[in-house]
């Protein structure tokens, strides 16, 4: 695995709704311009060096931060009594954590722990000491030594989500060795991290073969999108997600955006994503459905349907005559263009007035101040998304499409830290606008 992935590689906490969405954009984007840190952090280290920290809910098996910094945590203690432990099963010897303490932590649960905590549930499992009569510094080290080596040096599978950098092998957060490789035009799998696979006995598995039945009212789960564009799509996400959208939205499915929508027949993912994850989705399903949720991806859709219907022929802006009237400043005269934190502390709060407007159903008016937002030099995925919502309720969908193309553009032009997947949001919007507008002038000739 590349050091990229090492970074990167293990991130797939679910989307939250839109609203806290957008106060994390705002953040991550306010954060990014001013060069500050988040005002919270997981990673403590001690002296200098460099910390890479990737979060994640305890309970999801996933998260991995790697660090040139010693693993451990200092608290500054003076204590003499530190010591470094390791958790092992007994029959097998496989060491599975690796951590440091006083008193009694080292046999006391450890509600961070998740995975470790399993697996002294389900196996007989041991403690051992590493160090003992240490200072908090020598266990530091001590620890960040202890997993090195065995990163290094044997195949058991750490279940530790922080780890040293450089080592040979990552944590067992990844994809098990086992899952299928990746390939073109071809849906991957469902996939087992190494540790699930190896203590607990999950494999991968294939996402379900397509009835047609099922693709009445669709979500798509961008989910954990990484390396799957370039391999699985060539390149060309753009064209098979268009192509799916349009194939389905002539044929009359519909595009949802809740998974938990009452009228959902079909999830149709776009990356991959874990075994545990998807169970989890389809146990809430069941909750709160009474169903569970049949789940396709998107390769497989795009050839079912271009099977079932033949070639698509995709909507394009040179095929429908996109004619935006409105009253925006064009955007060589929007005021702190150049500057990102004074327009967003100049036009934020007219976004959030605007938004409020949108929400009771004032439309115009939320144009209004979102066109103010955007003057004053507002810039996020937070006041597209909320012009673009106001314009499909309005049924305007040139400015939609005239304004997404901005948000495109213009977020990519001024290199702001958006990810892949609000990429795919806005052009999968695009391209549910260019269908609607479609259909409307068809109506009125």
């Amino acid at each position: 695995m590349g050091l990229f992935s090492k970074f990167f590689g293990n991130k797939k906490q679910d989307k939250t709704n839109n609203n806290q969405k957008d106060l994390e954009e705002i953040e991550l984007l306010k954060r990014e311009k001013m060069k500050k840190p988040p005002e919270k952090s997981n990673d403590v280290g001690i002296g200098m060096g460099v910390s890479f920290n990737i979060s994640s809910d305890v309970n999801e098996n996933s998260g991995l931060s790697i660090t040139t910094l010693p693993v451990g945590v200092y608290t500054g203690s003076i204590a003499t009594d530190f010591y470094v432990y390791e958790w092992f099963i007994k029959n097998t010897g496989e060491i599975f954590y690796v951590g440091k303490g006083r008193g009694n932590r080292y046999k006391v649960f450890h509600e961070r722990a998740y995975e470790a905590e399993k697996i002294r549930k389900m196996y007989d499992t041991d403690s051992r000491f590493v160090g003992t009569g240490l200072t908090e510094e020598q266990a530091i080290e001590v620890e960040d030594k202890e997993i090195t080596r065995i990163l290094n040096e044997t195949k058991d599978r750490l279940t530790n989500r922080i780890i040293p950098l450089f080592t040979k092998r990552d944590n067992g957060y990844d994809r098990s060795p086992n899952t299928p490789e990746l390939q073109f035009e071809t849906a991957p799998y469902l996939y087992a991290s190494e540790i699930d696979e190896h203590y607990f006995g999950i494999k991968s598995q294939t996402f379900d073969e397509v009835m047609y039945e099922n693709l009445k009212a669709v979500v798509f789960i961008t989910r954990n999108v990484r390396d799957e564009i370039s391999i699985i799509y060539g390149g060309k996400l753009d064209k098979y997600q268009g192509e799916t959208i349009a194939t389905l939205s002539t044929n009359g499915s519909k595009i949802l955006k809740s998974k938990y929508a009452k009228s959902v027949t079909a999830w149709i993912y776009i990356g991959d994503d874990y075994v545990i994850n998807y169970e989890k989705d389809q146990e809430q399903a069941l909750e709160k459905l009474g169903r569970n949720i049949p789940t396709y991806y998107l390769i497989d859709v795009w050839k079912f349907l271009k099977e079932k219907f033949g070639e698509v022929e995709t909507i394009s802006t040179e095929d429908v005559l996109i004619n935006p009237i409105h009253n925006r400043v064009p955007l060589k005269d929007i005021k702190n263009l150049n500057d990102w934190e004074r327009g967003f502390d100049g036009g934020m709060p007219y976004w959030e007035e605007g938004d409020k407007e949108r929400k009771a159903g004032n439309l115009e008016r939320a144009i209004e101040l979102f066109d103010i937002a955007r003057y004053n030099g507002y810039n996020a995925p937070a006041l597209y998304r909320s012009y673009a919502m106001t314009y499909r309720k309005l049924k305007d969908y040139d400015n939609e499409i005239a304004i997404i193309d901005e948000a495109i553009e213009r977020l990519r032009s001024e290199k702001m830290n958006i990810n892949e997947i609000h990429n795919m949001e806005l052009k999968e919007r695009r391209a549910k606008a260019l269908t609607l507008k479609q259909k409307l002038n068809s109506s009125e000739r």
